[in-house]
């Protein structure tokens, strides 16, 4: 039996994703800050019947210190993992801080994939066909802005989102470039417009919020992608799509010397963490 965990796994596409597996037979280890989107959850799994194969994990993943905490429950109580998907994102109008005094959007979009990617890689490891989803705005155009990743001057919100899509194409770059095992498959997923509450909290224009209804995919419609990339994974290290379209790597988004450049800024960053906590 497969073992699935899936960040923002009890809300918008993570929940759809999460049902599907279910439905496969997979365990999944849904992961999400709401315990009554939790319980939720686990309704909705003992109606699939799977109510023993649904596991909910409770946590504030835009700290760091919730990340290391779910990284020693899960390697307490599963002995390894099939995929991770990550789905847990967050957008608000305003600049917002956590309390590790990092951006909302940084920390949750970027950071606490990295840090769960290379700490759960030996989970990854120990078994078969081992697969990174990362759903993210992949294939952006634009440039990282290397004087202020976190944006905490000139905050605009549709640009952070955008620009944390930047960040997680060139941590995949970065993740097979460091990865010597060789065996995880790394694959970032742009599923485009989805009709997810936390999406409306980006456009403060009803315009917009009304153009996006109009355009966005019923979550169910969304998740089926990701899930048939989780079943058949591309045979390369490292690969990216837009809905069902294979993009190319020789975006700029994909550059090479940035991910380096990105990957030694972040493990600096929770370095000095580390050393100040």
């Amino acid at each position: 039996m497969k073992t699935i965990l899936i960040t923002g796994g009890a809300s918008g596409i993570g929940k759809g994703v999460a049902l599907n597996c279910l439905k496969k037979g997979y365990r999944v280890i849904a992961v999400g800050s709401s315990q009554t989107n939790g319980n939720v959850f686990y309704n909705e799994a003992k109606q699939l019947g799977a109510e023993e194969r649904a596991v909910y994990i409770q946590a504030n993943l835009s700290l760091v210190t919730e990340n290391r905490r779910i990284i020693e429950d899960i390697k307490s109580r599963f002995h390894s993992l099939d995929a991770i998907i990550f789905c847990a994102a967050r957008h608000s109008q305003a600049y917002t801080e956590t309390l590790d005094g990092l951006e909302l959007t940084f920390a949750l979009d970027y950071l606490s994939r990295f840090v769960l990617s290379y700490s759960l890689k030996e989970c990854l490891e120990k078994t078969d066909n081992p697969v990174i989803l990362n759903v993210c705005g992949t294939g952006m155009k634009g440039d990282v802005n290397w004087n202020d990743l976190q944006h905490k001057n000139n905050f605009d919100a549709q640009k952070v989102m955008m620009h944390g899509s930047r960040l997680n194409d060139l941590s995949g770059v970065a993740f097979i470039k460091n990865d010597t095992v060789s065996k995880i498959k790394y694959v970032l997923y742009n599923p485009m417009a989805v009709q997810t509450p936390g999406m409306m909290e980006v456009y403060s224009s009803p315009v917009m919020k009304l153009i996006y209804k109009i355009i966005g995919k019923p979550v169910a419609k969304a998740a089926m992608p990701i899930v048939e990339l989780l079943d058949n994974p591309p045979a390369l290290a490292l690969s990216a799509y837009k809905e069902r379209k294979e993009l190319s790597l020789a975006l700029a988004t994909y550059n090479q010397e940035n991910a380096k450049k990105l990957y030694n800024i972040t493990a600096q960053l929770l370095e000095d963490f580390q050393a100040n906590n």
